[in-house]
Protein backbone atom coordinates (compact mmCIF):
# COMPACT_ATOMS: atom_id res chain seq x y z
CA UNK A 1 0.00 0.00 0.00
CA UNK A 2 2.92 2.31 0.57
CA UNK A 3 4.23 2.21 -2.72
CA UNK A 4 1.02 2.61 -4.30
CA UNK A 5 0.76 6.14 -2.21
CA UNK A 6 4.54 6.56 -3.07
CA UNK A 7 3.04 5.62 -6.91
CA UNK A 8 0.69 8.05 -6.92
CA UNK A 9 2.68 11.00 -5.15
CA UNK A 10 4.96 10.42 -8.12
CA UNK A 11 2.41 10.66 -10.21
CA UNK A 12 1.00 13.77 -8.58
CA UNK A 13 4.13 15.34 -8.40
CA UNK A 14 4.66 14.84 -12.59
CA UNK A 15 1.81 16.64 -13.09
CA UNK A 16 2.08 18.96 -11.13
CA UNK A 17 5.35 20.06 -12.70
CA UNK A 18 3.63 19.92 -15.94
CA UNK A 19 0.81 22.17 -14.77
CA UNK A 20 3.13 24.87 -12.97
CA UNK A 21 5.61 24.60 -15.73
CA UNK A 22 4.10 26.56 -18.59
CA UNK A 23 3.89 29.74 -16.48
CA UNK A 24 7.33 30.09 -14.98
CA UNK A 25 10.45 32.43 -16.66
CA UNK A 26 11.26 29.59 -18.88
CA UNK A 27 8.30 30.35 -20.76
CA UNK A 28 9.21 33.89 -21.37
CA UNK A 29 12.85 34.45 -21.78
CA UNK A 30 13.92 32.82 -24.69
CA UNK A 31 11.55 34.36 -26.34
CA UNK A 32 12.11 37.71 -25.02
CA UNK A 33 15.79 37.32 -25.94
CA UNK A 34 15.01 36.79 -29.30
CA UNK A 35 12.93 40.12 -29.64
CA UNK A 36 16.08 41.98 -28.56
CA UNK A 37 18.32 40.28 -30.95
CA UNK A 38 16.25 40.56 -34.04
CA UNK A 39 16.05 44.23 -32.83
CA UNK A 40 19.76 44.38 -32.57
CA UNK A 41 20.30 42.62 -36.06
CA UNK A 42 17.87 44.73 -37.63
CA UNK A 43 20.26 47.99 -36.16
CA UNK A 44 23.27 46.52 -37.26
CA UNK A 45 21.85 46.14 -40.72
CA UNK A 46 20.94 49.79 -40.81
CA UNK A 47 24.01 50.70 -39.45
CA UNK A 48 26.38 48.86 -42.10
CA UNK A 49 24.63 49.57 -45.39
CA UNK A 50 25.58 53.25 -45.72
CA UNK A 51 29.64 52.95 -45.13
CA UNK A 52 29.35 49.56 -46.95
CA UNK A 53 27.83 50.46 -50.38
CA UNK A 54 28.01 54.35 -50.34
CA UNK A 55 32.40 55.10 -50.25
CA UNK A 56 32.74 55.54 -54.04
CA UNK A 57 36.06 57.47 -53.61
CA UNK A 58 37.19 56.15 -49.59
CA UNK A 59 37.16 52.40 -48.17
CA UNK A 60 35.60 52.71 -45.14
CA UNK A 61 35.22 48.62 -45.10
CA UNK A 62 36.74 45.88 -45.98
CA UNK A 63 34.46 43.35 -48.64
CA UNK A 64 35.43 40.81 -46.00
CA UNK A 65 34.46 42.10 -43.22
CA UNK A 66 31.06 43.26 -44.95
CA UNK A 67 30.41 39.59 -46.32
CA UNK A 68 30.71 38.73 -42.68
CA UNK A 69 28.30 41.43 -41.04
CA UNK A 70 25.70 40.41 -43.54
CA UNK A 71 26.07 36.71 -43.33
CA UNK A 72 26.05 37.06 -39.54
CA UNK A 73 23.16 39.53 -39.43
CA UNK A 74 20.97 37.96 -42.02
CA UNK A 75 21.15 34.31 -40.90
CA UNK A 76 20.50 35.64 -37.06
CA UNK A 77 17.61 37.54 -37.99
CA UNK A 78 16.37 34.93 -40.21
CA UNK A 79 16.87 32.65 -37.22
CA UNK A 80 14.75 34.64 -34.74
CA UNK A 81 12.44 35.54 -37.34
CA UNK A 82 11.65 31.44 -37.50
CA UNK A 83 12.23 30.71 -33.51
CA UNK A 84 9.43 33.51 -32.92
CA UNK A 85 6.95 32.26 -35.25
CA UNK A 86 7.15 29.10 -33.75
CA UNK A 87 6.27 30.75 -30.32
CA UNK A 88 3.53 32.06 -32.13
CA UNK A 89 2.28 28.76 -33.03
CA UNK A 90 3.29 26.83 -30.39
CA UNK A 91 6.10 24.69 -32.26
CA UNK A 92 8.79 23.92 -29.13
CA UNK A 93 12.19 23.94 -30.47
CA UNK A 94 14.57 21.85 -28.32
CA UNK A 95 17.19 23.80 -26.02
CA UNK A 96 20.16 22.42 -26.77
CA UNK A 97 19.82 23.43 -30.71
CA UNK A 98 19.01 26.93 -29.03
CA UNK A 99 22.00 26.54 -27.45
CA UNK A 100 24.01 25.53 -30.08
CA UNK A 101 22.20 28.58 -31.85
CA UNK A 102 23.23 31.05 -29.25
CA UNK A 103 26.76 30.19 -29.13
CA UNK A 104 26.90 30.10 -32.90
CA UNK A 105 25.63 33.95 -32.89
CA UNK A 106 27.56 34.54 -29.64
CA UNK A 107 30.62 33.76 -31.74
CA UNK A 108 29.90 34.89 -35.01
CA UNK A 109 28.65 38.76 -33.78
CA UNK A 110 31.61 38.98 -31.39
CA UNK A 111 33.84 38.16 -34.39
CA UNK A 112 32.18 40.63 -36.62
CA UNK A 113 32.49 43.51 -34.17
CA UNK A 114 35.94 42.65 -33.88
CA UNK A 115 36.29 43.46 -37.87
CA UNK A 116 33.78 46.33 -38.19
CA UNK A 117 35.72 47.89 -34.70
CA UNK A 118 39.36 46.69 -36.33
CA UNK A 119 38.42 48.33 -40.30
CA UNK A 120 36.72 51.29 -37.89
CA UNK A 121 40.06 52.11 -36.54
CA UNK A 122 42.40 51.59 -39.70
CA UNK A 123 40.06 54.56 -41.77
CA UNK A 124 40.48 56.51 -38.63
CA UNK A 125 44.04 56.13 -38.57
CA UNK A 126 44.49 57.44 -42.30
CA UNK A 127 44.23 60.77 -41.36
CA UNK A 128 41.44 61.95 -44.71
CA UNK A 129 40.64 65.69 -45.24
CA UNK A 130 37.65 66.24 -44.77
CA UNK A 131 36.70 63.14 -42.69
CA UNK A 132 33.02 61.73 -43.74
CA UNK A 133 32.50 61.79 -39.47
CA UNK A 134 29.07 60.42 -40.66
CA UNK A 135 29.83 57.04 -42.33
CA UNK A 136 32.00 56.41 -39.20
CA UNK A 137 30.70 56.85 -36.73
CA UNK A 138 27.86 54.57 -38.59
CA UNK A 139 30.90 51.80 -38.56
CA UNK A 140 31.08 52.52 -35.04
CA UNK A 141 27.70 52.25 -33.67
CA UNK A 142 27.24 49.23 -36.03
CA UNK A 143 30.21 47.14 -34.32
CA UNK A 144 29.24 48.97 -30.62
CA UNK A 145 25.38 47.28 -31.27
CA UNK A 146 27.34 43.87 -32.51
CA UNK A 147 28.76 43.57 -29.47
CA UNK A 148 25.58 44.17 -27.16
CA UNK A 149 24.05 41.82 -29.66
CA UNK A 150 26.83 39.53 -28.73
CA UNK A 151 26.11 39.72 -25.24
CA UNK A 152 22.48 39.07 -25.20
CA UNK A 153 23.20 36.12 -27.10
CA UNK A 154 25.77 34.82 -24.22
CA UNK A 155 23.07 35.55 -21.81
CA UNK A 156 20.76 33.99 -23.86
CA UNK A 157 22.62 30.64 -24.09
CA UNK A 158 23.80 30.90 -20.10
CA UNK A 159 19.59 31.03 -19.26
CA UNK A 160 18.78 28.62 -22.24
CA UNK A 161 21.23 25.85 -20.73
CA UNK A 162 19.89 26.44 -17.10
CA UNK A 163 16.16 26.38 -17.85
CA UNK A 164 16.89 23.30 -19.94
CA UNK A 165 19.07 21.53 -17.16
CA UNK A 166 16.79 22.28 -14.79
CA UNK A 167 13.98 20.97 -17.02
CA UNK A 168 12.12 24.09 -17.39
CA UNK A 169 11.77 24.32 -21.39
CA UNK A 170 12.42 21.53 -23.57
Amino acid sequence: MASAEHGADQADRGMRKEYFNSSGAGKFLPPVFKLLELAVAIVCIGLIDDPAHNSRLRVFISSRTVALAYATFATFLVFSVIYLFGKVIRDNFPWKLSSLLNLTGFILYLATAACILSDWSETKNRNYWPPNTQRMDFLCGAGSVSVVGAMFYLIDLIVTVRLGMKGEIE
